[in-house]
């Protein structure tokens, strides 16, 4: 049974968040969608962590695009897990989820990293399998220079009626907004306007119930997948077999 929701990171509330084994957690529940963050090494390698550096979640330190791959290789997350590629991540759940990658470029502080992740998609044949966002708007204007057939999403972190013509205009399909900055009002131009609304973070019961009954099309993004699961198990809302 598929569950319609997007593992933030994986599974964090129980694995180190962006590694294979909270993805694989992810997968493993049932869930349609996983949401990952990327970055480049020094050689031009996306590699999947939320931070530009490296202290948080490493026995490292220092800044990412400052190591090879094979150097950031060799740091451990929680002791155990490496730091991995999007190429690895993507083939453990190909076939199984949609991924939501999260482009973490600012400005040209990755160089060419647009093109490297493309390269990926393609390398592993999961260009319809994916939607690249960001904060970056211009990083995603790139991207559709680049791709035709790639689909786009874009973050924001207040509510802003104005990126909806940006969004025709790079014909992207889902918006990222931030749960305390929906109203009823943004929620229906979205709808009337055909976009996929991906509401962030959703980790609690409270906010799990104000989605369901205040945007119920909205994709819910949460780090706790055994509380979304119950919670619609206990609603009746789990929906069929299908990735969506």
């Amino acid at each position: 049974m598929k569950i319609r929701g997007i593992a933030h990171r994986g599974y964090p509330a129980k694995y180190p968040e962006n590694t294979l084994v909270s993805f694989q957690a992810a997968r493993d529940m049932g869930y349609t969608q996983l949401e990952l963050d990327v970055h480049l090494s020094k050689d031009g390698v996306p590699v999947v962590m939320h931070d530009a550096a490296l202290h948080r979640m490493t026995n490292g330190k220092g800044m990412i695009k400052d190591f090879t791959v094979e150097q950031l290789k060799q740091l451990r997350i929680a002791g155990t897990e490496e730091i991995p590629t999007l190429e690895e991540s993507l083939r453990l759940v190909k076939g199984e989820m949609i991924v939501n990658i999260d482009l973490k470029q600012t400005g040209d502080y990755y160089t060419g990293m647009e093109e490297a992740v493309l390269d990926v998609l393609r390398a592993t044949d999961m260009v319809d399998q994916v939607y690249l966002m960001s904060l970056d708007h211009f990083s995603l204007i790139k991207m559709r220079k680049l791709s035709p057939d790639v689909e786009l999403g874009v973050s924001f972190i207040g509510s802003m009626p104005c990126v909806l013509p940006f969004m025709k205009e790079i014909r992207a399909q889902y918006l990222g907004v931030k749960l305390c900055f929906l109203t009823d009002e943004y929620y229906r131009m979205i709808e009337e306007h055909g976009y996929e609304l991906i509401a962030w973070p959703v980790n609690s019961e409270a906010d799990m119930s104000l989605v369901v009954e205040k945007y119920p099309s909205a994709l819910v993004t949460t780090n706790d997948l055994d509380m979304w699961k119950s919670f619609l198990e206990k609603r009746s809302l789990l929906p069929n077999s299908r990735i969506s």
